[in-house]
């Protein structure tokens, strides 16, 4: 999916979401499936700061930029496209 984009992506900002990252109370052998992803792709994985509402605003805007410059330049005959 990632060699879809029209430019490489390096970095992936995320927040502390059980998502994203393993909470204190978890072993997970082998790490956070997403960890794993981010390391078989060579992507740095960012956090925001807890409680810090413009990283936040941040990865919503990277995301909003993301979108129109993929899906919006681009008619899709079908969902899989």
């Amino acid at each position: 999916m990632l060699d879809k984009l029209p430019y490489k992506v390096h970095t992936v900002l995320t927040d502390n979401g059980v998502q994203f990252t393993p909470q204190p109370h978890q072993f997970l052998p082998g790490g956070h499936s997403f960890d794993r992803i981010c390391r078989e792709y060579g992507l740095e994985n960012c956090l925001t700061k807890p409680a810090h509402p413009w990283t936040n605003g941040q990865v919503e805007r990277m995301n909003r930029t993301i979108k129109e410059a993929t899906v919006k330049r681009f008619h899709y005959q079908t969902t899989a496209e």
